[in-house]
C-alpha cells in the first residue's frame, strides 16, 4: 500500500478520479479558507489535528470513511498529517500522507504542453492549482519567454534548461493582486528582458520594457495588445498569430473584475472597449489562454484551460452581457468586497514594498477572486 502521495500525485488523482477520499486535518480557519481540490470531486471530511491529539480514539470516531477506501490525509505542511496516517493505519485505515501539505500544494506547477507533438515551437501552460493560477512559457530555437510566473524562479529556469533554451523575455499581463509575481525575480535570475505596460506604474529598480511592439521568440513572432479593464495597464499577447494569451482580461468563463483598483464604472467602461472593440477583429479560432480559472469546467479533457474565443463569444457570460449599459448592470451586480491583502500584494508587485519571506508565505495564499462572475460560481 502506499503511504505517502506528493502534490502531483494528487493532483493527478483528482483529475484522473479514482476511488479515495481526503481528510483535511488543519484547523477550522485554515479548511474554510479552502483545501486541494480538482476535476473530480471526491469525499472529503475534516477533523483537526489537535483532536487527535486531545483524544485519538474520539477523534478516529469521527472519520466517516469505510477502512477499505485509501484516506489521503493533508495538513498545512505535511507534519501532522504523517502523525494522523501512521495513528490511522495503525487502527486498519489505509492512509496515504501528502507530503508538504497545502504550503507545498499552494505553490506547485503542473506543465501542460498546449501545442501539440512535433509542433515546431512549443507553449507550455503551468498550472498552479493552489491558486487556481495560469503562467505560460513559449520555447523556440533555443530562446524562451515566460508570461506571469508565479514567484520561484526555479520552476521556469529548470524547464527552460529542460528545452535546451534561455530565458530571454519575460512578461507580466498586468499587476497581480492575488499573488506575488516571479516577474522581477526571474528576469534578474536569467538576465532577461522583464516586460510591463507603463500604465501600470512600476516603482522597483528593474529597467522596465514597455515598448508596444512585438517580440521575438525565436521564429515565434508574439505582439502585445492594450487590453484595459481589469486594471488599466493590462496587456494581452498575441503569439503566432494563433493564441491569446489575455492575463485577467478574458477568462474562459467570465472576465476580470475591474473594481480591484476601486474604480469600478471607469475601468469597467475600459473593459467594454476592450472587449466588443480590440478583440472583436480576432477571428473565432483564436485560443484564449487566461492567467486564471474560477473552476475546474473550464479545462480541457486534455488538462489545459483554455477556450475558442468563438466558444467564448457565444457562452462566456461577459461577453453576452451586449451594450454597454447591460455590461455596466452584470458587472455591478457581481461586485463583492475586494480581499483586504490584495492592495498589499499590488505593492509588492510595482516594487514599492520589500516584504519579509514570512509575510510573502502568507499573502500568497488561497484561490484568486479576480473574476466579475466567480460570486456566482463559488
Amino acid at each position: 500500500m502506499e503511504m505517502i502521495w506528493s502534490v502531483e500525485r494528487l493532483y493527478a488523482a483528482l483529475n484522473e478520479g479514482g476511488a479515495f477520499a481526503i481528510l483535511d486535518v488543519r484547523n477550522e480557519d485554515e479548511f474554510a479558507a479552502g483545501t486541494v481540490a480538482g476535476r473530480h470531486e471526491v469525499p472529503m471530511a475534516h477533523v483537526p489535528y489537535f483532536d487527535f491529539i486531545d483524544d485519538a480514539d474520539a477523534a478516529l470516531a469521527r472519520i466517516p470513511f469505510p477502512k477499505e477506501l485509501p484516506v489521503v490525509v493533508v495538513c498545512a505542511k505535511g507534519g501532522s498529517s504523517e502523525f494522523v496516517a501512521d495513528l490511522m493505519r495503525e487502527t486498519g485505515w489505509q492512509a496515504i500522507n501528502m507530503v508538504g501539505g497545502v504550503a507545498r500544494w499552494a505553490d506547485a506547477l503542473v506543465p501542460v504542453s498546449v501545442t501539440p507533438a512535433g509542433h515546431p515551437w512549443t507553449l507550455v501552460q503551468f498550472n498552479r492549482p493552489g491558486k487556481a493560477a495560469l503562467s505560460y512559457m513559449i520555447v523556440s530555437d533555443g530562446e524562451a519567454m515566460v508570461v506571469d510566473p508565479a514567484r520561484d524562479p526555479e520552476p521556469y529556469l529548470a524547464a527552460a534548461a529542460a528545452h535546451d533554451a534561455r530565458i530571454t523575455h519575460v512578461m507580466d499581463t498586468h499587476v497581480h493582486a492575488d499573488y506575488v509575481s516571479g516577474g522581477v525575480a526571474l528576469a534578474r535570475s536569467a538576465g532577461a528582458t522583464y516586460h510591463l505596460s507603463g500604465a501600470c506604474g512600476y516603482e522597483g529598480d528593474l529597467a522596465v520594457s514597455g515598448h508596444p511592439g512585438p517580440i521575438r521568440v525565436g521564429r515565434v513572432k508574439a505582439i502585445k495588445l492594450a487590453t484595459p479593464g481589469h486594471t488599466p495597464g493590462s496587456t494581452s499577447l498575441h503569439v503566432d498569430g494563433h493564441w491569446l494569451l489575455t492575463g485577467d482580461t478574458l477568462f474562459v468563463a467570465s472576465v476580470g473584475r475591474p473594481d480591484l483598483g476601486g474604480e469600478v464604472d471607469p475601468w469597467a467602461r475600459e473593459l467594454y472597449a476592450t472587449l466588443s472593440g480590440v478583440l472583436a477583429d480576432l477571428p473565432d479560432d483564436t485560443v484564449v489562454l487566461p492567467a486564471h480559472y474560477a473552476s475546474y469546467a473550464e479545462m480541457r479533457p486534455d488538462g489545459v484551460v483554455a477556450g475558442t474565443l468563438g466558444a467564448l463569444r457565444r457562452d462566456n457570460e461577459g461577453m453576452q452581457a451586449g451594450d454597454l449599459p447591460a455590461f455596466l448592470a452584470f458587472i455591478r451586480a457581481n461586485m463583492r468586497p475586494s480581499p483586504e491583502h490584495y492592495a498589499t500584494i499590488r505593492c509588492i508587485n510595482l516594487g514599492a514594498l520589500e516584504p519579509t519571506e514570512d509575510q510573502v508565505l502568507q499573502l500568497d495564499q488561497g484561490k484568486n477572486q479576480c473574476a466579475a462572475s466567480m460570486a456566482r460560481k463559488g
